[in-house]
């Protein structure tokens, strides 16, 4: 079994999530985004995983439906 691996680079996460440098930095730092690869000056990450965190924080989205109508009960005269 082989898996494609394919490493992106900041400015095409910045691209994929639309969000700003400093934005993708901030979550980095604060934990709450997955640690970079470095590779001498640069830093990149799987792709695979920078999709699965983009599921997880769109997974309530995801998992929206909309209510269904509710018959209105008539009251017939008697």
């Amino acid at each position: 079994m082989s898996h494609t691996i394919r490493l992106i680079e900041k400015a095409e996460v910045i691209a994929l999530l639309g969000i700003s440098e400093r934005t993708l930095e901030k979550l980095v730092r604060s934990k709450q985004f997955p640690e970079t690869l470095r590779l001498g000056k640069r830093v990149k990450w799987l792709e695979s995983v920078v999709l699965k965190w983009l599921e997880r924080a769109l997974s309530t989205q995801l998992a929206w439906e909309p209510l269904k109508p509710q018959r209105r009960i008539s009251k017939t005269s008697a």
